[in-house]
């Protein structure tokens, strides 16, 4: 009671805390100060690994470090999860991250592209985006709302997105794509292929993969200072 207080206004937890952990703090705390121990409880639902249940038994639970040794920004995770309520399973693969990734990498660089204005951003968006979240916390509906904002090139749109990015934390002010040699390792592998097809003057091996990076969202552009690559703007 020193510590803690007399109540939460928001309690915190997994699904599987409700019986037994949640119960018992209701039963101990409320019998002590008489008082409503939480006034709204979160309860986050399973997180899913390849469709399984996630434990240290299976070993196919997964680490931050483990995100950065498979060359991911984590904030990527954290996007992925920002699509799923969380009273909803999310299902984890490794193509979703990767999908996950390039969408955030995608909304970074449609942020950077934003004119930085001094005009007032959009009530109208800011107002359903608010609304979103107080509905449950509808995460995936306001993170619509950040694309939306994204995209209309509206005057305020990078005030408003850096409003959002508040309450998402996707760190949209930061590098829309890493730097080379970052990417996942499937789509390195597909630049580095190239780069040896060019050394060994094969242009139709070279133009074949340069497509395939295309068709998987990388645009390679070759200059006089070597290959560059970016990921296209589109969704």
């Amino acid at each position: 009671r020193k510590y803690l207080g007399d109540y939460f206004d928001i309690h915190t937890g997994g699904v599987d805390h409700i019986p037994i952990h949640h119960e018992n703090e209701i039963a101990q705390s409320e019998a002590l100060t008489g008082e409503t121990w939480v006034r709204y409880w979160l309860h986050g639902e399973f997180l899913q690994v390849d469709g399984g249940k996630m434990s240290k038994s299976l070993n196919n639970f997964y680490t931050v470090a483990s995100l950065r040794e498979r060359h991911f920004d984590p904030i990527a995770f954290r996007y992925l999860c920002l699509n799923a309520h969380y009273r909803t399973p999310l299902n984890f693969t490794w193509e979703g991250l990767e999908a996950a990734q390039t969408a955030l990498w995608r909304l970074r660089q449609a942020y950077q592209k934003l004119p930085a204005d001094a005009a007032e951003p959009s009530p109208d968006l800011l107002a359903k985006f608010q609304s979103a979240i107080n509905d449950d916390l509808n995460v995936p509906l306001a993170l619509s709302y950040a694309w939306e904002a994204a995209r209309s090139g509206e005057a305020g749109g990078k005030a408003l997105l850096t409003k959002f990015d508040q309450v998402l934390g996707l760190r949209l002010d930061a590098e829309f794509a890493p730097q080379q040699g970052e990417l996942p390792p499937e789509l390195a592998a597909l630049l580095e292929q190239r780069k040896l097809a060019r050394a060994n003057k094969d242009w139709t091996l070279s133009d074949q993969l340069r497509d395939e990076l295309a068709r998987r969202g990388v645009t390679v552009k070759d200059t006089k200072d070597g290959t560059q690559w970016e990921y296209k703007a589109n969704k």
